[in-house]
């Protein structure tokens, strides 16, 4: 595949995050329309509370075991003022350091390969080592997406 992948290699901040948490245990242990339906519930529950969400950025936390999903934060940005969660609802950092940023096109056809072609050939090509000690995250914007993966 000739396609060149866009990554950046930056030191983020930590980012807190409320969330619902999708298991997939039990299922096909795939991405699956629950998942969309617990951003909309994470949406609803910021804007009883009175938040404003438009602004907020969207993230996924997804843990795997191999390629099969396990479980999957659906994450939106806590606002200013927000302290805790309340019942399933929780509120999180998602950890500071340094990530490979991988930036995608959200199209389910070619987000798969291009993170496969990442671990495969850009990291060890680029002398990156994944930091299995934090997790990765998915930054989703409305026509794109970004993947950052925590590196050594």
């Amino acid at each position: 595949m000739n396609d060149s992948l866009e990554v950046a290699v930056r030191e983020l901040p930590a980012v807190r995050v409320a969330f619902l948490e999708y298991h997939a245990e039990g299922r096909a242990g795939e991405y699956g329309p629950d998942i969309g339906m617990m951003y909309r519930d994470v949406e609803g529950w910021l804007k009883h509370l009175g938040y404003k969400t438009d602004s907020l950025r969207r993230f996924g936390v997804p843990f795997s075991e191999g390629s099969r999903l396990r479980s999957y934060w659906c994450c939106i940005e806590a606002p200013d003022g927000l302290a805790e969660g309340k019942g399933k609802m929780q509120v999180r950092e998602l950890a500071a350091g340094r990530y490979a940023v991988l930036s995608l096109h959200k199209d389910s056809e070619t987000v798969g390969p291009a993170i496969s072609r990442f671990y495969d050939e850009y990291a060890p090509a680029h002398g990156l080592v994944p930091d299995e000690k934090r997790p990765l995250y998915e930054v989703y914007h409305p026509e794109s997406m970004e993947y950052h993966i925590p590196v050594q």
